[in-house]
């Protein structure tokens, strides 16, 4: 396969691993007896439950976990969200690039049949060459507006950062004559 079959081809069989993988723990679960399930079921209680008076777990640890956990969710997704846009767009010129190639191949039946001038056709193409400049010219325009762009956000989110420290660092100090007065 090439191109664009190699990667459905992938994808396929990404799918069907992990459909392959969910169907084998859903028939281990539906090969189980009733009480097979509740002794797991009161195993996983009683573990869950002792590891809970063991500790003890603040708000703050819930949240930090719970959103440090949605954070590594959208990192790992990041590669494969970048894969999914770079295939859509590939695709995309891809298509383009056909409707323009049989495009072509009509116009140029259709134009060698009218018995155009030279110099009429010579003027149009430095008409489209200039047109192609100015595209080109845009598309490195956009690119490195971009690219400013995610710099300047950068840098916004590291002046934040460094300010947010700097206020918990203050808020700290604030409270700490009040634990000092806790301890007593």
């Amino acid at each position: 396969m090439q191109g664009y079959g190699d990667q459905t081809y992938i994808l396929a069989k990404q799918l069907e691993v992990m459909t392959t993988e969910k169907a084998e723990e859903t028939s281990a679960v539906e090969g189980m007896t009733k009480q097979e399930m509740v002794k797991i079921i009161k195993t996983a209680k009683r573990e869950s439950e002792s590891s809970e008076k063991d500790r003890t777990i603040s708000i703050c640890d819930s949240m930090k976990a719970n959103i440090s956990e949605i954070i590594q969710k959208m990192e790992s997704n990041l590669p494969f969200r970048v894969q999914l846009y770079t295939d859509l767009y590939t695709k995309y010129l891809h298509t383009m690039g056909d409707l323009f190639s049989t495009y072509y191949m009509s116009q140029k039946e259709f134009f060698a049949k009218l018995g155009m001038r030279e110099a009429s056709i010579q003027a149009y193409n430095t008409y489209l060459k200039s047109l192609t400049n100015m595209a080109l010219s845009q598309i490195d325009m956009n690119t490195n507006f971009a690219k400013i762009y995610v710099q300047f956000r950068l840098v916004a989110i590291d002046s934040y950062d460094k300010t947010a420290h700097f206020m918990m660092e203050s808020y700290a100090r604030a409270w700490n004559p009040f634990n000092l007065y806790n301890k007593k």
